[in-house]
């Protein structure tokens, strides 16, 4: 610029003495990091009328230098702030276990984040089910293929949010209920509830909630098959004691409520073993790292050799001098499942393969 007009005295150069290279890039570079020492020649020049040439292209390179520095600073956050590896330091139990516990069975993982000095910040967890079978069936029948199952969660409760403190060993605990897709779909449809309309419900909440079952005759809901099998029972005698009381639709009416009264086949663990041959059970911690406020998450999967049955996690925590301390090499370790359930899987293994 200052080349192109030597007679104007812009601040730059002196009149017939355009600026050199040095300066100029001097001068680029002071417009460029703001320092503000002023022209080279200290003169206002820059502020006189017929030097707006030179105003223009300094706002120019101003402009350039703030797209510059923001896109500079937004790479190397976004470097830094990368944490796809905190994610390795979430430790998952090799095993998953099935037990059955007070008649239910329950599906068992462990969850553990190994820098617990620095604990996640809202770590939650989520677990699905992976069905080829189910995916194939879906697709011969022309129906909306799903592979993904959700199975909801009982401890932590998924209710609140399936929220972890992963600074301490914890156990993610599933329901094999009637709405579980670990459960085999013949005992599923002979547990009397309500029909869950494809949403992924709990067994528990409609005990709770006592919306469960409807009664045929009467329309009344309960949130068991024993409540609602002493009401039709409780009901069935107060219409004997009615003279010419009618039975045709009535809690006596054999064709409407024996379905109800029959006691439902125990799932056994070979039922489940059977049904999980082709199934993958995924696990997902997803939390933010709490120095860059990043998210990540961390993913494990069991397949049926990696559930054992009958069996429970190893005690890996110990307190000393008022301190938790946990021990990692046991961490993995689940003591040994019943000898019934050992010889049961032998046999199914000596079966399957």
């Amino acid at each position: 610029i200052d080349a192109g007009a030597p007679e104007t005295n812009c601040g730059l150069g002196t009149p017939g003495n355009p600026i050199k290279f040095g300066p100029a890039f001097a001068f680029s570079l002071e417009t460029c990091t703001t320092v503000g020492y002023g022209l080279p020649n200290s003169t206002n020049g820059f502020f006189e009328p017929e030097c707006g040439h030179l105003q223009l292209f300094i706002y120019f390179q101003m402009v350039f230098s703030m797209l510059f520095n923001a896109f500079l600073f937004a790479f190397l956050f976004a470097r830094l702030a990368r944490c796809e590896q905190r994610g390795s330091q979430v430790l998952f139990s090799d095993k998953a276990i099935i037990e059955k516990r007070n008649g239910k069975w329950l599906l068992h993982v462990r969850v553990y984040d190994y820098a617990s000095s620095q604990p996640v910040v809202e770590a939650h967890v989520r677990m699905y089910c992976v069905s080829w079978r189910d995916y194939e069936k879906q697709t011969r029948d022309l129906v909306q293929p799903h592979l993904l199952h959700s199975m909801r969660i009982l401890q932590p409760d998924d209710e609140l949010g399936a929220m972890l403190y992963t600074s301490i060993p914890l156990n993610v605990t599933h329901q094999i209920d009637a709405f579980s897709p670990l459960l085999p779909k013949y005992h599923s449809s002979r547990i009397h509830r309500m029909d869950g309309g494809g949403l992924a419900l709990r067994e528990i909440d409609q005990r709770i909630n006592s919306s469960g079952l409807h009664c045929p005759a009467c329309g009344d809901s309960y949130g068991s098959r024993s409540q609602l099998k002493r009401h039709i029972q409780y009901n069935a005698m107060l219409e004997d004691m009615e003279p010419n009381f009618p039975i045709k639709e009535s809690h006596r009416d054999p064709d409407l409520v024996s379905f109800f009264l029959e006691e439902p086949k125990e799932v056994t663990e070979n039922d489940i073993r059977e049904h999980l041959k082709d199934k993958e059970i995924m696990c997902v911690v997803e939390g933010i790292e709490p120095m860059v406020s990043g998210t990540f998450q961390a993913l494990q999967s069991y397949k049926m050799k990696d559930i054992l049955f009958g069996g429970r996690f190893a005690p890996c925590m110990s307190q000393q001098s008022g301190k938790i301390f946990v021990d990692v090499d046991r961490f993995h370790e689940v003591l040994p499942p019943s000898d019934e359930s050992v010889r049961n899987f032998n046999q199914f293994r000596a079966d399957i393969y």
